[in-house]
């Protein structure tokens, strides 16, 4: 029994033992033992029956991975290092079909908008619902993706400010022209008031005709808009404030029965009496202009019609009605009355006597007592004598600067009666009677008039004047006392007029003093040679006036210039854009010379080139924080630098070096399509990509129309 126990004892451990080897307990030290005797068999058995456990961090991630000294085991990642300490690099990740590390690690296959997918280490991209490539590069070198979206088609394109099919362009391609719905612009629903079969011809609303008891009576507004009274108009109006004819007018002529005469017979047709005529009055027929009895007044005429004038009147004794005129009496300073039809005095008023008897004066000497006599001139005291024993008041005469101790006399002059001062000292201005004048005459450096003041009366002493030079070479300075002649002053030349320049220049200036502005001046163009048309020259700047300066326009409309760094002339009509050309000499361009100057002889898109700049030319995508200061609704000097940052020399000019033939604005041709409609072309500030090429020609406008957004330049024949 001892010897059986032992024996099963012993399978007891070893089988404990390769138990606890299988569940793998390292990194853990089991001990290190056996069973004394000679080998066995056993795994690790080193023939003295000892099993030797695996050492604490040798590295493995388990018993059966080789050992790899001084490595400390992670899970493996793909970046070309043995992570988990097996030997093997990588080996955990499949380059050839791994969208995370498609043919290398770190290569992922994901663009915009695709699904991407690796194949032998390369990816392959597919565009996600609703993505689209515009561009059709995908799966090549450098591509993009699919970069537009998310857009999912829906069909054809239609007036919603959506892109229906999905091809980058929105609302294109639609029936603008002829779509009621959307005539002239999208949503533009053409009225439908009281119309039959509302029309759109050529992007201009209308209607075939008005609904029965309709009308249209407002031209400026489509449809019909007015309710006629009736439901059955008449041919002709009646009297009774209601438009019967439906013409959007009341009660206009003809009328049957108006005009006729009217009113009750005037009593024999006499004197001031007389028919009236029928007329319509608020929707009432009405008898107007009738004349009939009134009561008699003195005025010659038979107002009540009885066949006498002025019955009831007394002309021989009425002072209101006197004498055959009907005269009201009105003698001057009289009580009036009236004998045998003449005028007389009753007596006078206070104050007043008819001193001359005669009637026709009134009372003719007015004499009323006011106390002692006094120089005016008048017979104070009523003793027909004036101004007799009087003494001088004192302050009568000035008595300041040459004036000192003058006095006063009472004596007539010029039929007035006045105390008077008698001057003598040389400096004082006197009038004819001897009087210091009230205003000084003499510009002399002295008190002329004695009022405290020196040549006060020359109010343009040192003020502004120049020598009568024309243009440039006036010369200005200040008025003074003219030393020749006390009466007037002259003008001190301070600052000379300028040398006259041999050529006038296109500035509203008078640069050769010739009395004429801006004649014969020569604007900045360019020669265009060398294409299929004859060599011209065109301007090298938009159009501006005379007087436009870098921050205004101008007012100056005697002719076009082509100056640099100033306002265009824009809000233009072709002719007067025509007229200014013409009057520089020059004319306006013809399409084909406009678009030659424009692409160059390398028949460029823009005239900078044929890839669009959006900072290149003053267009829409034109960046507002790039504008020059006061500058007005995006429109920019004539030949502006329009790059961003740091100045870039000729960014908007052509070939032949015409500056901002795209952009800024649009400009007029003298190229005729028909009806007088011309050409305009080269975009606006307010154009898109598309409009602000060379060739865009969609534009031609009505001779008359003017636009904030429309400009023009010349041409002219070589040389």
């Amino acid at each position: 029994m001892v010897g059986g126990f032992h024996v099963a004892f012993r399978a007891l451990v070893v089988s404990v033992l390769l138990g606890l080897s299988a569940c793998n307990f390292n990194p853990f030290e089991l001990g290190a033992g056996g069973d004394g005797g000679t080998s066995d068999g056993m795994p690790g058995d080193d023939g003295g029956n000892v099993i030797a456990d695996a050492a604490v961090n040798d590295g493995r991630i388990n018993d059966a991975q080789p050992m790899v000294d001084g490595c400390t085991p992670t899970p493996e990642v793909c970046d070309g290092m043995d992570n988990d300490c097996d030997t093997s690099v990588d080996e955990d990740f499949n380059l050839n079909d791994d969208p995370a590390n498609c043919g290398s690690c770190g290569n992922t296959c994901d663009l915009s908008g695709t699904a991407g997918t690796c194949d032998s280490g390369g990816c392959q991209y597919t565009c996600q619902p609703g993505y689209h490539d515009l561009n059709n590069d995908l799966n090549m070198p450098g591509s993009n993706g699919c970069e537009y979206g998310p857009c999912i088609a829906t069909g054809a394109e239609t007036c919603n400010f959506t892109d229906d099919d999905c091809d980058g362009e929105i609302d294109e391609g639609l029936m603008l022209d002829t779509d009621p719905l959307n005539c002239g612009s999208c949503f533009n629903e053409c009225p439908t008031i009281n119309v039959n079969n509302a029309t759109c011809s050529g992007g201009v609303c209308g209607y075939d005709s008005c609904v029965d008891g309709f009308a249209d009576v407002n031209t400026g507004v489509i449809g019909c808009e007015y309710t006629c009274p009736l439901a059955v108009p008449l041919a002709q109006e009646e009297c009774n404030a209601i438009d019967d004819d439906c013409d959007g007018v009341i009660d206009e002529l003809p009328i049957t029965g108006l005009g006729t005469d009217c009113g009750p017979t005037p009593p024999g047709e006499t004197g001031e009496c007389s028919w009236g005529s029928m007329q319509c009055v608020f929707g009432v027929p009405t008898c107007q202009g009738y004349q009939g009895p009134v009561a008699e007044t003195c005025d010659n005429l038979d107002n009540d019609c009885d066949g006498t004038d002025d019955n009831g009147f007394d002309k021989d004794n009425d002072p209101n009605n006197c004498g055959p005129s009907c005269t009201t009496c009105d003698l001057p300073n009289a009580v009036n009355g009236c004998s045998s039809g003449t005028c007389n005095i009753i007596a006078c008023l206070p104050g007043f006597v008819n001193s001359d008897g005669n009637v026709a004066t009134g009372c003719n000497y007015a004499c009323t007592p006011t106390g002692p006599e006094v120089c005016d001139g008048v017979d104070n005291d009523c003793d027909e004598s004036t101004d007799e024993l009087l003494t001088p008041p004192p302050g009568v005469c000035r008595n300041l600067g040459p004036c000192t101790g003058t006095e006063a006399t009472c004596s007539d002059c010029g039929g007035t009666t006045a105390w008077r001062c008698v001057y003598t000292d040389g400096d004082v201005e006197t009038d004819a009677c001897g009087d210091v004048v009230i205003q000084e005459t003499a510009c002399d450096d002295a008190d002329g008039d004695c009022d405290g003041l020196v040549d006060e009366s020359f109010t343009t002493l040192g003020a502004n004047c120049d020598d009568g030079g024309l243009g440039i070479c006036r010369g200005t300075g200040n008025e003074i006392c003219d030393p020749a002649d006390s009466s007037q002053t002259m003008c001190d030349i301070t600052t000379p007029g300028q040398t006259a320049l041999a050529d006038e220049l296109c500035n509203n200036l008078d640069d050769d003093c010739d009395s004429t502005v801006d004649e014969s001046a020569v604007d900045d163009t360019v020669l265009v040679t060398g294409g299929a048309l004859a060599d011209f020259r065109i301007d090298m700047y938009e159009a501006s006036r005379p007087d436009a300066t870098g921050s205004t326009a101008g007012s100056v409309e005697s002719r076009s210039c082509s100056n640099p760094d100033v306002l265009p002339w824009r809000q233009v009509t072709r002719l007067e854009a025509a007229a200014a050309c013409a009057a520089a000499g020059k004319r306006l361009c013809t399409e084909n010379e406009w678009k030659l100057a424009c692409t160059g002889l390398a028949g460029n898109t823009y005239p900078y080139g044929s890839t669009y700049q959006p900072e290149a030319c003053n267009g829409y995508d034109y960046d507002i924080d790039c504008l020059p200061p006061n500058q007005n609704e995006h429109v920019i000097a004539t030949g502006h630098d329009y790059q961003c940052g740091p100045p870039m020399a000729d960014s908007c000019v052509s070939e032949f070096g015409a500056y901002d033939m795209s952009g800024n604005l649009k400009e007029w041709t003298g190229e005729d399509v028909g009806g007088g409609i011309h050409r305009v072309l080269g975009g606006a500030y307010s154009s898109i990509e598309q409009g602000l090429t060379c060739t865009f020609d969609f534009l031609a406008f009505d001779d008359t129309v003017a636009l904030p957004t429309l400009g023009f330049r010349c041409c002219q024949d070589s040389p």
